[in-house]
């Protein structure tokens, strides 16, 4: 795994699966109850996958993560609540809205936004943005951007990776 500081956040390589874990038991130990996460990524990216890591991290059962997909929200119980949503196979991003997701916002949880690009502008101003790109079958490039005001989670994220 190698780390480099941006100007907005974190540029990471991941070589496996096993550090796309490591990645999100390290965004589970930062992230604080009301952030938004938006996942952008293409189809088998590790976005599922980093979800997993990081509720799993969170005390989530396991067994009851599964991809919002079909069900475009899920909520799981944890240490902290997550909340899990895929913009997929919506047909526009208001239907998104429609969902109710800006109550999910100030609901104590963490939101994870699968598909985010989809639905950019109504997520909060103060989201996070993951960049998923897919170097080779296992390998992996991982762009995460936080807003101004939470940089200084970036080098305690940094830290707590290789």
């Amino acid at each position: 795994m190698n780390v480099v500081r941006t100007g907005t956040g974190l540029l990471i390589e991941l070589d496996s699966e096993q550090e796309t874990e490591r990645l999100g038991g390290a965004l589970a130990r930062v992230v604080k109850p009301g952030v938004v996460i938006g996942l952008i990524g293409p189809l088998g990216a590790g976005k599922t996958r980093l979800v997993r890591a990081i509720a799993e991290s969170l005390d989530v059962d396991p067994q009851a993560i599964a991809s919002p997909t079909f069900v475009l929200i899920h909520e799981y119980e944890g240490r902290i609540p997550v909340f899990h949503f895929d913009a997929y196979r919506l047909e526009s991003p208001q239907a998104f809205e429609d969902l109710g997701v800006a109550e999910y916002w100030c609901a104590g949880g963490i939101c994870l936004v699968e598909w985010a690009d989809r639905v950019l502008g109504l997520l909060p101003r103060d989201a996070w943005l993951i960049r998923i790109e897919p170097v080779d079958p296992t390998r992996r490039r991982v762009i995460i951007e936080v807003p101004e005001p939470a940089l200084a989670v970036t080098d305690e994220l940094a830290a707590r990776l290789p």
